[in-house]
Parts: C-alpha cells; structure tokens; sequence
C-alpha cells in the first residue's frame, strides 16, 4: 500500500478518462500486438516504467485496434503504479521527489482506469448484443488498484482550491466525484466504508469551476451543492450567472428566484432580477419584487424609491407619488425623490393639457387653465427642493426648471437659470 500524501500540487490540463498527451483519433488498420507486448515487457523489466508506458500508450494513440483494446490500457496502468510506487518511495524517504510527477502519475492512472473500463464494457455489450454470455474481466483490478489513491485524488483537488488554482482543482475533483460514483469503484468491497463527502465535493468542484471559467462544470455540480446551507446564498448566486453566460435564461431565473425567496436581504437576487424585468419590459414582475422589499424593509428608503420607479414605468402615477413621499419621510433630503415627483406632475400637466380643449369663452377654462398652473407649481417646487438639496446634479431640476419657469411666467428666475448655464 502507498504512502498516501494529504497534499498535492498542479498537474496537466488533461480530458478525464483520456490518455496522456495530445490524443489524436486513433488510426484505421491493425498493429503488430505482439511487438507491441514484446516492448512493454522488456521496458518493464529493465523497471523503465516510462518507456513501457510509452509503449502501449503510442498503439492505443496510432491503432483503432489497440485503442478497442481495454487490456493495453490495463497495462499503461500497471507502468503508472510503477511510477507512482518510486516517486512515493522518494516522499516517504525525503529524497527529492518529484511531487508534481507523482500526482501527474496517479491522476493519469484514474483516467486510464476509467477508460479501460469504458472499453470494456462496450466490449461486452456487444457481445451481449450478439446473445453471448460476457462478463467483464478487468473491473476488479481495475477498481482495486485505482482505490488507495482516492483520499490523495480529493486532497489534491482541496489544495488546489486553497491555493486558488481553481482550474487544476476542478480536474482532480472532478475525476475525484466521477470516480467514486462509477460502478468500476462503488463496487468494490472497499467502497463500503466510505464517508458521504458528496455535497462537500460538490460545492468545492461547483465554485472552483465557476472560478476558472468553467460554466458548464458549475452547472453540472450545483444540484448537489445546493444542500449546503451555509453556502447556499453563493451558490445559487454562481449558479445564475454560470446560467447567464451559458445563455440559459430559464435556468438563470430558476435561480435567482429561488435565491430572492430564501434570501431577500442577499442585494444581488433582487438587482438582478428587477433589472432583467426591466431590461425585457416587464415592469409588473419587477414592481411585485421590489414592493416584497417593501413590506420585508418598510423603513429603507432605497426599496420605496424603486418602487416608485416601477410604478411609473406602469403609469401609476398617483401610487408612484405615494411611493416618493415615503422616501421624503424617511430622508428629509432626497433630492432625487423630488426629482422624480416633479416629472409625475410634468406629466400629469402634459396630460391635461393635451385634453384642453376648452374655448377661452367657456366658464370652465379659468378652472381648468388653475388647475394646470397648479400642476406646474407642484412641479416647480419639487424641482427647486432638488436643486436645493442637489445643486450639482443638474440633470435632477435644470430641465424641470426650465420648463416650469417659463410655463409659470417666472422671467427673472428663467434669465438668472440660463445664467448660471
């Protein structure tokens, strides 16, 4: 049994299940098997465990037959223990191991193993599909010798993450979860005692994914990282914008609501889904969110404001008014809440104004011609109590002023406003 380090370092980016190097799609025709045998056996002998490795691995790289052949990666697999077994001889007697090539060595031994298995079994459904009785031959030892690397294989993936090397942790836990769940090792006898570490890695494999890039990684493991609770807000935050990039809208707003009902105080689900509502022009969706805010947070004077912002873009002026003097009660200084009332009174003097079409003899028009001039007092001095609480911030008041001055009559404070331009 090899020492077993609770540490690892990089290894290369290689695909799960694949041999080392650059694999190009093996090649039409047949090979010589039993050259091939007669290199890997001499190799092996004269304990050059690499070019053994080397041996087979080329054939299954060059010949469709030897890549069909799950015995050749079975022995690819006996060169990497070999390799494995001498780099953990030189950890365990400190003699300048070379630690990046032990772990290069094992995860490399995982994918061969989970490949020799896939080839196997497509083996002898074939067979079955021709009526034979087939049963697989390698499984077991397959199993047995992937088994002792396991713990090394997830710490690997753990101290990657540390160190923030979010791309090389996603590759060991993710060999690492597909290993354990495979029935090549969840049937071993010693499978039987293992911890449930399934929610754990699934978190650590989501987050590191999503860290390095990897949107469809995180999607794959956010199921299962769910079931942490103490990261659950995170992670459904990960797993929308992982959602977002991967251009799934459906699955992005699964998770943000899902993450705005568990989590109302968590500002991003409420941000990003009012902004997706109002990005698609659907402002009553976005309205119910912000006026659950409201009712969550009465006394927070940012969720009246928005909603006040919701309602007029629905043309509900008046509950939109209701919405700016909450904001005003709550900060006596709003300037933009002002700001905002002014233009609900701009509009509703817009509005009756369009419908004016009273003639100048007719004894209602003194009334109507008041209660227009009365809409754009209102406005002109929502607008002054912007500029008075927010002079900087021209685009609150100047153009609200500027109307409202000249619609009022009000020459001298035009002429002292264009002034000051």
């Amino acid at each position: 049994m090899p020492v077993l380090l609770s540490l690892a370092l990089c290894c290369p980016n290689r695909v799960c299940g694949q041999p080392s190097g650059n694999v190009p799609k093996p090649a039409a025709g047949t090979y010589k098997k039993s050259a091939v045998m007669k290199a890997y056996r001499t190799s092996m002998k004269e304990k050059n465990y690499a070019k053994a490795r080397q041996a087979v691995e080329d054939a299954i790289r060059t010949h469709a037959d030897a890549a069909a052949d799950p015995q050749l990666y079975r022995y690819s697999m006996d060169a990497l223990n070999e390799l494995i077994g001498a780099e953990n001889r030189k950890i365990y007697l400190n003699t300048r191991p070379d630690t990046v090539g032990y772990f290069n060595y094992m995860y490399d031994l995982y994918a061969m193993g989970m490949k020799c298995d896939s080839v196997e079994q497509a083996r002898l459904q074939e067979k079955r599909a021709q009526g034979k009785k087939a049963e697989p031959k390698l499984r077991t030892g397959v199993g047995q010798l992937m088994l002792p690397y396991m713990k090394n294989l997830l710490n690997a993936g753990k101290f990657h993450y540390q160190k923030k090397n979010y791309k090389q942790a996603f590759r060991f836990l993710d060999m690492y979860a597909k290993a354990k769940s495979s029935e090549l090792l969840s049937t071993t006898k010693e499978s039987e005692g293992w911890t449930d570490d399934k929610t754990e890695v699934a978190v650590l494999a989501a987050l590191s994914a999503y860290a390095s890039g990897d949107n469809a990684g995180t999607m794959a493991y956010l199921p299962a990282s769910l079931n942490d609770e103490s990261l659950r807000a995170k992670l459904l935050e990960v797993g929308s914008k992982a959602a977002a990039e991967l251009h799934d809208e459906a699955a992005m707003l699964a998770l943000l609501e899902q993450g705005f009902d568990a989590y109302p105080n968590v500002e991003y689900f409420l941000m990003t889904l009012v902004k997706h509502y109002n990005d698609t022009e659907q402002y009553g969706e976005a309205l119910q969110r912000v006026q659950k805010m409201v009712q969550l947070y009465p006394n927070i004077r940012d969720y009246w404001y928005m909603a006040g912002k919701e309602q007029m873009l629905l043309g509900q002026y008046e509950a939109a008014l209701v919405s700016f003097e909450r904001c005003i009660e709550i900060k006596a200084d709003d300037a933009e809440s002002y700001s905002a009332m002014g233009n609900i009174y701009l509009h509703d003097a817009h509005e009756a104004y369009a419908h004016f079409n009273v003639a100048l003899s007719d004894p209602n028009y003194a009334t109507k011609k008041k209660s227009i001039d009365e809409l754009y007092k209102k406005a002109c001095a929502a607008f002054e109590k912007a500029r008075a609480f927010d002079e900087e911030n021209r685009e609150l008041w100047l153009s609200g002023l500027r109307e409202t001055y000249f619609k009022l009559n009000k020459g001298r404070e035009l002429r002292a406003l264009e002034k000051r331009k």
